[in-house]
């Protein structure tokens, strides 16, 4: 269990240094990020406590469709606090400004990289639900539709919801670009190739935590 507790938390860290990094970039950021991107962008919120916020909607929303108190819906409280965290740690961290779009392209690639491969570590090892994935797979049973087909819908929806809410408080759109295109396209193709290699490594440390 200590060695999946472990890898859980790298894939934690990984997947946040991959979101943050993807905002550096200046090319937009994923459809999930995008809200409490904006959001950040337009208060005095950090990105971390945006996020946070974010999640613990995501929580109480899945808390209403179950109706009931499921555990591991609650675990996600903690985990929305500690991933706002990691957040703002790599948000002070990585405190600069990209100006050359060959830079830009160069970090947008690792930042895709690290967020395929930190979801796919969190997702495979089956501790605590990312609150966004949680959301999406309550709404998958509430529209009866399969998971990948209702996170397509729930990423249009957050784009939606950036593109109306920073047009009208702050005049333009912010967070849209090609970095949000491109997730939809490259961050699930990356995952089918991580789990071509790993999954036996990570079911195998699975198993054994459970034995």
């Amino acid at each position: 269990m200590a060695k999946r507790l472990g890898l859980y938390f790298l894939g934690i860290l990984i997947l946040g240094f991959g979101i943050v990094l993807n905002t550096k970039t200046g090319l937009g950021v994923a459809a999930i990020n995008s809200v409490p991107f904006g959001i950040s962008e337009m208060t005095n919120l950090s990105l971390g406590m945006a996020t946070t916020i974010l999640y613990i909607i995501f929580v109480g929303v899945q808390l209403l469709i179950y109706q009931k108190l499921d555990f591991k819906v609650l675990l996600q409280i903690p985990f929305s606090y500690f991933m706002g965290y990691v957040l703002d740690f790599y948000n002070n961290l990585l405190n600069f400004t990209v100006t050359s779009l060959p830079v830009a392209l160069v970090l947008l690639a690792i930042a895709i990289l690290a967020t395929a491969l930190g979801a796919y570590v969190v997702v495979t090892l089956d501790l605590i639900p990312n609150p966004a994935d949680g959301m999406v797979k309550a709404l998958s049973q509430v529209i009866d539709k399969e998971f990948g087909k209702t996170k397509l819908l729930f990423d249009c929806g957050m784009m939606l919801v950036t593109i109306i809410t920073t047009y009208c408080l702050a005049g333009k759109i912010i967070g849209i670009g090609i970095r949000t295109i491109l997730s939809a396209g490259f961050i699930g193709q990356i995952i089918v190739i991580y789990n071509r290699y790993f999954t036996k490594h990570l079911t195998l440390i699975v198993e054994n935590s459970r034995a």
